[in-house]
């Protein structure tokens, strides 16, 4: 059989999924950035110290060699400057760098020390004498920092200013003792390393955009592809509800119609019987109940029922006061009293369905009633603000643990300890009441603490505001 109310995919539900696939692209992309952002540092990392261990390498190597030639530089140097002071006794005017002072060594061709270096504006050699007096230099980078008071036998490396150099003592056997002769200081600039490190970083930050940015077309596309069996099933489930809902309609019509005759003549039924059929009337009655609510539901749900609704401005004060008329007679069975201060607020209308809002304040209306002990109070209140309206139910009732709060709008859920099963309840009353607040653009929100009550705080675009965003979201 046919119905009118099979839901098919809408805009609420889309935007569901969409919110859902929204998360996980994030999530994945939250995943990825981390593996790509860890994965970059590492191999950053792991080339600049392979680069500056291979730098080091090299000044060892220089300092090592220059090392051999300390004693023949400090022989002429001290030779040099004993010369200039014997013919003029004032400071000597001594040769500028190592070119200069091993002249005779070099064109006799017994020099060994390397005359030059691939990067020769980028290095520098400087021997210095046991007392740490720089004697004489080669190249044209040198350190602006003295050399250190204490350099260990294994040498000293110190980086500053785009600089790094390296020093090592050197000794020489006299008399089967070690004797200090001097220190020797190799240095060389890092800038093009800087650079080069500098263009690394800049590279793996663009590959890890660009492959930011192709996993976020990969994983659309997959997220897309993966929640389109997810939706399906989820369509499918509430067309079978409403299919279902539909067709109960009929045999539970027939079952409550011949519980009612049996019911108008009580003489006909046995005494013993009486009870199951009050039980059959009863089960029937909130079966029917149940049946609406899914109804309700899936008509909510559907896109083309939502398009068939006639949406005006409804007063949201006539609305409450309706609500709480038809909550009386259950408030004063229970000596409950219900509060109204706003009653005198008049022109605040929201743009929705009127029988749908009924039902929303009347749920929440009804579920605070129900849940408030004898002698309590239920509290609305209602809020005009610039371009909304907020409404308080407030109740002095059981409250809901902390815990459950999150889970309250939940279809069919029912907390074990501050919410027992009443009769007549189908445990959709506060679904149905988020589902319609959040049709019309509305914002539902609920706290509580228990022993002491819980409050429910509805708000809605007024009807200026509301009405041109209504028609645009049932337009799409």
């Amino acid at each position: 059989m046919a119905t009118d109310s099979t839901p098919t995919s809408n805009p609420q539900s889309n935007a569901q999924f969409k919110a859902l696939g929204t998360r996980l692209l994030l999530s994945y992309l939250a995943v990825m950035t981390a593996i790509l952002g860890i994965s970059g540092v590492s191999i950053y990392h792991l080339l600049a110290g392979r680069l500056h261990q291979q730098l080091d390498s090299h000044l060892q190597r220089l300092a090592q060699t220059s090392a051999r030639t300390l004693g023949v530089v400090r022989h002429e140097y001290e030779e040099h400057r004993e010369k200039q002071q014997s013919y003029d006794g004032s400071d000597p005017d001594l040769p500028e760098n190592l070119s200069e002072l091993m002249a005779k060594y070099r064109k006799d061709g017994i020099f060994d020390v390397p005359s030059e270096y691939p990067l020769p504006e980028a290095q520098g050699v400087e021997w210095f004498d046991d007392r740490r007096q720089l004697m004489i230099r080669e190249g044209n980078l040198f350190p602006d920092w003295d050399i250190s008071a204490y350099i260990p036998d294994t040498g000293l490396t110190k980086h500053k200013n785009y600089v790094k150099s390296y020093a090592i003592p050197v000794y020489v056997e006299q008399n089967e003792k070690r004797q200090l002769i001097g220190y020797v200081r190799a240095s060389e600039s890092t800038a093009i390393l800087e650079a080069e490190l500098r263009r690394l970083q800049w590279g793996l930050g663009i590959g890890g955009l660009v492959a930011l940015g192709l996993t976020a077309i990969g994983g659309t596309w997959l997220t897309r592809e993966a929640l389109k069996p997810v939706e399906c099933s989820f369509d499918r489930l509430k067309q079978f509800t409403a299919d279902a809902s539909h067709e109960l309609r009929s045999p539970l019509t027939a079952i409550k119609t011949s519980v009612a005759v049996m019911q108008t003549h009580p003489e006909r039924i046995h005494p013993n019987d009486r009870k199951k059929v009050s039980a059959i009337a009863s089960a029937a009655d909130q079966m029917s109940e149940l049946v609406e609510d899914l109804l309700l539901l899936a008509r909510i749900d559907d896109t083309s029922m939502s398009e068939s609704l006639e949406l005006f401005p409804v007063p949201i004060d006539e609305v409450v006061e309706d609500a709480l008329d038809r909550a009386a007679i259950a408030a004063d069975e229970k000596n409950i009293q219900l509060h109204y201060p706003d009653a005198s607020i008049e022109n605040v209308e929201v743009c929705a369905n009127s029988g749908h809002l009924r039902r929303l304040f009347g749920n929440l209306i009804d579920n605070a009633v129900q849940y408030t002990p004898e002698g309590g109070t239920v509290s609305v209140s209602i809020q005009r603000q610039t371009a909304s309206v907020a409404v308080t139910i407030a109740d002095t009732g059981i409250g809901i643990a902390p815990e459950d709060l999150s889970r309250v709008f939940d279809r069919f859920w029912r907390a074990d300890k501050a919410r027992s099963r009443r009769q007549g309840g189908t445990g959709l009353g506060l679904s149905i009441a988020c589902t319609i607040a959040h049709r019309y653009g509305g914002i539902i929100t609920v706290s509580s603490q228990l022993g002491v009550g819980t409050r429910f705080r509805v708000k809605f675009p007024l009807a200026s505001v509301e009405r041109e965003s209504v028609r645009r979201f049932t337009a799409s």
